[in-house]
């Protein structure tokens, strides 16, 4: 059981990053700390307390923009009517 704990704990980081990344969320200044935490995780290294909290807010906020687009295109008409 501590060997599969051991795993979900390094593949989550790879989990969240790929949740932030294929949301499109606009990050503006977060780009460059979520660059280097992508890069911590990229070389197995340990994440921060801080690191991990900043990853769990940006999902986050990725999942609420998802249902904000979501909830867009359901509510705008894909063909609208000229003039």
């Amino acid at each position: 059981m501590q060997k599969s704990n051991e795993i979900s704990e390094r593949v989550r980081p790879h989990i969240l990053i790929r949740i932030i990344e294929d949301s499109d969320i606009p990050l503006g200044e977060e780009e460059s700390k979520l660059q280097k935490i992508k890069g911590k995780v990229e070389h197995d290294e340990n994440l921060s307390r801080e690191d991990e909290v900043f990853l769990t807010r940006l999902v986050e906020r990725a999942k609420d923009w998802q249902k904000g687009l979501n909830s867009s295109s359901d509510t705008e008409p894909d063909d609208t009517l000229s003039g």
